[in-house]
């Protein structure tokens, strides 16, 4: 019996995908109790109401791998025996397990203190399944069987089912930040080695589910990472995925460096934020192309608007002001200053320019108190003037849903994230 360890997997080498699979799943169960009612919970809806018997005494379960034997023990004893099949899609058909005398090795158990003991099969192809192994040998159990309930058909759960749970908990308020991270490790392993057993694989699979569509997004970006850094030199900073609420893509040392994606009423949107600190505005105002950035809203169905906001130290968006000046009156405001207007601004010079910037309209009257109440505040003895932009494109759903049946959404998506990117003279 090899019982789990988070940092020591079955010393063989695996034959195969399914059983590092089935070890890490493993691993995600023990560690987190909630994750192992969880799966009770879902073996327990496809039971008789007498397999569901509870003690008011709460003890984990106890879980192995690669068992070849199956003992009972006074805190986790076996009266209710049942065979669950773990696989891509459910088996229609009745699977009825009986005692068999076969040589048995079990992909994994499960002894709850209730009573209730689970023998797992890991088959992430359905096709896979010999049926033979979802019954019991006789020779696993040192004890008297006829003392052992073994309900008569085994319980099918789908891999989808499953990893959807784990990344509603993953997401959820329920969780701490160990199990978080835990769920959302096992759900990159999935990703990565068994990406065919995920729900939210595809834009049409995710439906309406935030967490889902989160996840693809996050898919996504790693993809379109991964295409962008191997064009790069073995000098370049590789761009990284931020698996953050939103997540984004993100490009060190770049005007624009992050390119955040977020679905929205339907839509795929792209948010691109150019000139986004003092140095980056710096960078953009010396290398933009006027006149093809101004005019993307015309050429092209990217939007760009202004994003004037106030900062302090590593404090961004301490303050975010709106305006109603036209993106070009706006751009001309802070480029024909050769940097006067923006960058670190004491409060003496920060009090005129507000005042200034309020008579002309740049912003509103109500952001006013705004400076006043942070510079009464004495903990920021001056303000970063960040004069950003906003750059943004969106598609429907169903748009992004046929890209990729025909699998060209990644070159679609970096074709013209191309577009915005070349007017100050940077490539994804």
């Amino acid at each position: 019996m090899n019982r789990v360890n988070l940092f020591s997997p079955f010393e063989r080498p695996p034959d195969q995908a399914e059983d590092r699979l089935t070890w890490a799943f493993l691993v995600a169960l023990k560690y987190d109790p909630y994750l192992q009612n969880f799966l009770r919970e879902m073996v327990e809806s496809q039971l008789p109401s007498e397999y569901r018997e509870y003690s008011n005494i709460w003890e984990p379960a106890h879980i192995s791998t690669q068992v070849a034997k199956i003992d009972s023990d006074p805190t986790h004893p076996i009266d209710r025996l049942v065979s669950i099949l773990l696989t891509d899609a459910r088996i229609q058909e009745v699977v009825k397990v009986k005692w068999s005398c076969r040589e048995a090795r079990y992909d994994g158990v499960i002894k709850y203190p209730n009573g209730l003991t689970l023998f797992v099969e890991n088959k992430p192809s359905h096709g896979k399944v010999w049926k033979e192994q979802l019954s019991p040998s006789r020779d696993s159990f040192s004890g008297d069987i006829d003392d052992v309930t073994l309900h008569d058909s085994a319980v099918c759960l789908e891999w989808s089912e499953i990893l959807e749970g784990m990344l509603g908990y993953a997401y959820s308020n329920i969780a701490t930040f160990g199990s978080r991270e835990i769920a959302l490790d096992f759900l990159s392993f999935v990703e990565k080695h068994h990406p065919k057993l995920t729900p939210y694989r595809t834009f049409k699979l995710c439906g309406d589910r935030p967490e889902a569509l989160n996840r693809r997004i996050i898919l996504l970006l790693n993809k379109l990472a991964e295409l962008a850094n191997k064009r790069k030199l073995e000098s370049e900073k590789k761009l990284e995925v931020k698996e953050k609420k939103y997540p984004y893509l993100h490009r060190q040392d770049k005007i624009a460096e992050r390119v955040g994606m977020e679905v929205k009423e339907k839509n795929l949107r792209i948010n691109l934020a150019p000139a986004d600190t003092v140095a980056q505005a710096q960078k953009f105002f010396a290398k933009v192309d006027k006149e093809a950035f101004l005019s993307l809203e015309e050429s092209s169905a990217w939007t760009v608007r202004p994003n004037l906001h106030f900062s302090f130290m590593h404090v961004t968006n301490l303050i975010r002001a709106e305006t109603t000046w036209e993106t070009r009156k706006y751009f001309d405001h802070f480029s024909d200053g050769h940097g006067s207007l923006f960058g670190k601004k004491s409060w003496d010079k920060l009090s005129t320019l507000v005042e200034q910037w309020v008579g002309d309209g740049l912003i509103q009257s109500e952001d006013r108190e705004k400076f006043v109440e942070i510079e009464l505040n004495k903990n920021y003895p001056y303000l970063n003037v960040v004069p950003g932009f906003l750059v943004s494109r969106e598609w429907d759903l169903d748009t992004v849903i046929q890209w990729e049946k025909s699998e060209e959404l990644e070159t679609q998506i970096g074709n013209e994230l191309a577009i915005p990117l070349k007017t100050w003279g940077e490539e994804l």
